[in-house]
């Protein structure tokens, strides 16, 4: 059975002056799984041969049954992810876990970051990780190699109450209106070092 070690850090949110818990979740054990995946972790190999959807609105609704602002916020902050890391859809090399209260419209955010970044939930690359107040609503990513910072992003408080309890007949225009905002007005982003490190 695998081990699991974590390390918590507490990451100031200065710009709201609140706290954000990252849980950093390091697994080891003798995994012939986990050493294959690893080993077969590259672009183009058999274990990576998702495609990047055509119409990435057309596939969040086949996925999640419909497309939401909520959808469109993770699909964003999935595609700000991989710029970030420089990284492509359905590489596989990003941890990425999001943190909201365990109820929707919030954990639809996590439909839209599968799609954005073609993590899934079964090779354990995306998961869900509970926060009781929509203030602390984030999301974590760093590279599964460990190089680089742990990357948060964390939604625009005024835009999270802004989409917080849409209506069905307001779904479309708010998903639209999300996709078309800048990133800097959805979320900001803050770098930390990975617990263990230390800061350039």
């Amino acid at each position: 059975m695998s081990k699991v070690r974590l390390a918590i850090a507490f990451v100031a949110v200065s710009a709201l002056g609140g706290a954000t818990l990252l849980v950093y979740a390091n697994r080891s054990g003798d995994s012939h799984l986990e050493a294959e995946l690893k080993e077969h972790s590259h672009d183009g190999d058999l274990w990576n041969r998702g495609e990047a959807p055509e119409d990435s609105w057309a596939a969040i609704e086949r996925m999640h049954g419909h497309v939401g602002p909520w959808n469109v916020l993770g699909w964003r902050i999935g595609q700000a992810a991989l710029r970030e890391f420089g990284t492509e859809w359905g590489g596989h090399e990003l941890d990425i876990i999001c943190y909201v209260p365990m109820r929707t419209p919030y954990t639809c955010m996590a439909d839209g970051l599968i799609m954005g970044t073609g993590n899934c939930l079964g090779r354990l690359d995306i998961r869900l990780a509970e926060v009781m107040s929509m203030e602390l609503v984030n999301v974590a990513v760093h590279r599964k190699d460990g190089a680089g910072p742990i990357v948060i992003f964390k939604p625009r408080l005024e835009y999270c109450r802004h989409i917080e309890k849409p209506k069905a007949d307001e779904l479309e225009g708010l998903s639209r209106q999300c996709s078309g905002m800048k990133d800097e007005e959805l979320f900001r982003m803050e770098r930390i070092s990975p617990p263990g490190t230390t800061s350039d």
